[in-house]
Order: structure tokens, then sequence, then C-alpha cells
């Protein structure tokens, strides 16, 4: 399960988080991963009917099919989030497929045949958040997102739990957002493909 609160920010903002006194103390190396990711979708758009997007994703060395699906509720995402390594799309939904924790409906809509929907080329610049058994990731993206022969820019921070009491994070959450002044933001990279698809 993915948890995690997004900000729509800019190069200012996202240096004012990372050097937030209730993260800054305790964030690991930042790491800069260029990142290129294609989203694809039945013609019928059986994924987005179903719930989840497909995507295939080149992440720095590594190339990481992904199938992800869920809600946000007061700002939080919870989503189902299942990675495989893949040279392909091919070889990554066989191996998806053969995932026991693959959600129920899921599996037949990735046995129809997928079209390109959008591209993302985005660079992450992350840094891990460790303090008293809490983990999580803080990153910053900037790029731009295509589909449909249209483009809009990317540019947003992610808090994401990884590890400890859920309620710690989402402590920690609202105290560095209220501090900020900032509210949650509840599009995805793909909600804003699809606005670009029309």
């Amino acid at each position: 399960m993915e948890i995690e609160v997004k900000y729509q920010t800019d190069e200012n903002q996202a240096a004012a988080l990372f050097a937030h006194p209730l993260l800054a103390p305790y964030l690991g190396p930042r790491r800069r991963v260029p990142m290129a990711a294609v989203y694809y979708d039945t013609a019928q758009g059986g994924c987005t009917a179903a719930g989840f997007a497909l995507r295939l994703r080149q992440e720095g060395p590594a190339r990481i099919c992904t199938v992800k699906g869920g809600a946000m509720v007061q700002g939080v995402a919870r989503r189902t989030e299942i990675e495989v390594e893949a040279a392909t799309l091919e070889q990554g939904v066989a191996a998806l497929l053969a995932r026991p924790d693959l959600p129920a409906g899921w599996g037949a809509v990735l046995r129809q045949p997928m079209v390109e929907r959008a591209r993302m080329e985005f660079v992450r610049v992350a840094a891990d958040y460790t303090r008293r058994g809490l983990g999580m990731e803080l990153c910053h993206d900037t790029g731009f997102i295509e589909a449909n022969g249209r483009r809009a820019p990317i540019g947003e921070c992610e808090l994401e739990h990884k590890q400890g009491p859920e309620e710690d994070f989402l402590l920690l959450v609202q105290q560095v957002q209220q501090s900020l002044g900032w509210e949650p933001w509840s599009r995805s990279k793909y909600d804003r493909a699809r606005e670009l698809m029309g």
C-alpha cells in the first residue's frame, strides 16, 4: 500500500520543504534520479474503468512496470501499488499477472492489448527521512507530461510513508504543511495526463 501526500510546488517551495526544521536534521543524502514513463491503457479505456493505471518507467538504470490504483481521502493518497522489474511492457504484464497480490478484476484487463496513452519525463530529487522508527521519502519532481499532442509541466513535492506508525506520519505531515501554509494537491500525474487526453 502506497501512502503519500503531494503538493504543487516551485523550486523555492521545494527548497523550503527540504530545509524545514522538522525534516532537515533527519534527512539522508539527496539523490537525483532521471525518470521517463509511458502509460498504457486498452483502446476502450479498460484500465481507467477498472480503477488503475499501468506504466513502464525508466528509473535511472532500472526499468520498472507498475500497476497502481486507489483513492485520495482528505489529501492523503492510499493506493495499491505493485511493481516488477521488466525490460518491456510484455514482460512486465506477464510478471504482474503472476503476482498473487494482483487485485481481482485487474488481471482480465491486463490480458487485453494495450496502447500508449501518455508519456512523462522528469527528474526526481529525493531524500530519506528517518527518526524514531518513522521512515518516509521526500521528493521533488520537475519535468513534463505529454498526451494527445499536448504538454503540461510537472512541479510537485511528495511525502511518502515508508515505515513506522501511519499516525506519526500523518501528524508530521500536518505539522509541516500547516507551518508552510500548504494544502495537499489531489491530482496525480496520470490524472493530469487524462485531462490532456480530453
